[in-house]
């Protein structure tokens, strides 16, 4: 054997030896996950439904994983400014998302986004379902939906309050107003309950509510006029629905989903699904959940990115059939 192939090989060796020592670490790397704390993005403020079910996640999550779970309140632009702070994180495991589905299937039809989460945002599970209601407060003239239609028409220029513009509870007080040709403004805010906050101060007259209602319906301080989703409430059976009292054509449903930076690797996503749907799906978590109208969806990450592909078509043609558009 020559001198210069005797070179060759060794040198050839010492490249193999590098490379599987760089792919047996990047294994042991990623085995490793989570080695260091995970920050949980919230796309709403503090006391609203989604801020509430992340911090019930966050700790149960983090005895799962033997690592602390981080929640970072990013609201704003009905879940963009979270999302986008999500989407342009490393995908690396280290960053969840907690968001409303809006910001998937509704925002890109509304707004001019600086990413775009069907593709940088891998979906890990849609975690609860949500119908929404339309409250007032205790002293409203109407008693019912049929009575606020009429009393809406009798003094137009009324306002009701959302979490944001593009969000589901905006998407129903629109398609109302044109449904029922009532003249009623529509007041943003960054969440469900600083809108309830000035509902209660009477700042504004109505609020398109998803729960954060419930304690003050409870104690008669609000009132809840009528459901827009599909079914009427088990804890208020006596409310009916729009459908109910001849406004057709609601289907408000909803879900909070989440979701990790596009390229998050699949153990990883199968981890955190698997971690959350058992906890989604425990006693604790559906007595808790029922006492503020949630249902859990704890779906896979496949089903979580089909049922928000619908949701995009679906709200897409509510959408431009109500002539929504953001002022």
């Amino acid at each position: 054997m020559t001198r210069s192939t005797l070179l060759r090989r060794r040198a050839l060796g010492a490249l193999l030896c590098a490379g599987l020592a760089a792919f047996t670490g990047a294994a042991v790397a990623q085995d490793a996950w989570p080695s260091r704390p995970i920050r949980m993005v919230v796309t709403f403020p503090p006391g609203g439904l989604l801020d509430v079910v992340s911090r019930m996640l966050a700790p149960k999550l983090s005895d799962a994983l033997g690592q602390q779970v981080v929640v970072e309140n990013r609201p704003g632009a009905n879940g963009n400014i979270g999302g986008e702070v999500a989407a342009r994180s490393a995908p690396d495991g280290y960053t969840l998302l907690t968001t409303s589905a809006d910001m998937v299937a509704v925002n890109p039809h509304l707004y001019r986004m600086g990413f775009d989460p069907a593709k940088d945002l891998e979906p890990i599970t849609q975690l609860v379902r949500l119908s929404m209601m339309i409250v007032a407060g205790s002293q409203y003239p109407a008693r019912d939906a049929k009575e606020l239609v009429a009393h809406l028409k009798s003094k137009p220029g009324q306002t009701y309050g959302t979490p944001g513009n593009g969000s589901a509870p905006h998407l129903i007080g629109e398609a109302f107003r044109v449904e029922t040709g009532v003249q009623i403004s529509h007041v943003p805010y960054k969440g469900l309950a600083p809108a309830i906050s000035d509902l209660m101060g009477g700042q504004i007259d109505l609020v398109v509510d998803a729960g954060v209602s419930l304690p003050h319906l409870r104690t008669g301080k609000l009132k809840l006029l009528a459901v827009a989703g599909k079914s009427r409430l088990a804890e208020f059976p006596d409310v009916a629905t729009l459908a109910e009292s001849g406004i057709a054509g609601f289907d408000s449903d909803t879900t909070f989903v989440m979701m990790a930076p596009a390229g998050t690797p699949r153990a990883i996503i199968d981890r955190v699904n698997a971690e959350v749907v058992k906890l989604l799906r425990s006693d604790e978590f559906t007595a808790r959940l029922k006492t503020m109208n949630l249902g859990a969806v704890a779906n896979s990450p496949v089903e979580a990115r089909a049922n928000l592909q619908a949701d995009h078509v679906r709200l897409g043609k509510v959408i431009r059939e109500a002539g929504i558009k953001l002022e």
